[in-house]
């Protein structure tokens, strides 16, 4: 690749459509967490690490991946440490490769260190697929809710939302297994990481955020 320019790490229609989602997603994980049921995120096994008083940022909930990882969500964005730490900020859903996790409890995204795109081949294939393992969790969520509360709590949960969903609420997780199944294509031979009990069913298309409180 010497001389020549690096493609990005996501196709641009990967990008918009991911955007989209994951802006609509992390709204609906922050209803999620007002549940009059109960909070959802907690019901599923997701940890909750709040904000202590007095400190800026939103609290985090993390859950366990396989082999190890984890993933770790706040209303600015996701966090895959899936072999390796990937931030995938609200904001654009452009991925970005982290030196290393952080060792502590982090409220702000500035507070996850210097992010960068991937440079090498490894870095790239490593980013998609942290991206990949996010989006069979967000899959598997979503029907994971339609399971233990119905369809008509998503239906609410956009209808409080000011912009246009991308999809129906019916249609989310099938969306986010469709985005996983493309970027998982862009490279053969690799697994993404998937959350345990996530359910993701692959070739699918699919205010307060989950980590505001």
């Amino acid at each position: 690749m010497s001389g020549d320019a690096i493609p990005p790490v996501l196709p641009a229609d990967v990008l918009r459509d991911g955007a989209r989602l994951f802006d609509t997603t992390l709204w609906c994980l922050g209803q999620d967490v007002l549940c009059p049921e109960g909070n959802l995120l907690l019901r599923r096994g997701l940890v909750r690490h709040a904000r202590p008083a007095g400190v800026e940022g939103q609290s985090a909930y993390s859950v366990a991946l396989p082999e190890g990882g984890r993933l770790l969500l706040w209303g600015f964005g996701a966090l895959c440490e899936c072999g390796e730490a990937v931030f995938v900020p609200r904001d654009g859903f452009i991925p970005r490769w982290l030196e290393r996790a952080p060792a502590g409890p982090a409220y702000r995204a500035c507070e996850l260190g210097s992010g960068r795109a991937p440079v090498t081949d490894v870095e790239r294939r490593e980013v998609r697929r942290g991206v990949a393992g996010l989006s069979a969790w967000l899959a598997g969520h979503e029907e994971w809710v339609a399971r233990e509360v119905g369809p008509d709590w998503r239906r609410a949960c956009l209808r409080e939302r000011r912009r246009a969903p991308p999809v129906p609420a019916e249609a989310l997780g099938e969306a986010w297994a469709r985005l996983g199944s493309r970027i998982r294509s862009l490279d053969s031979g690799f697994n993404a990481c998937v959350a345990p009990g996530s359910g993701a069913v692959g070739g699918h298309h699919a205010g307060a955020t989950a980590s505001q409180r």
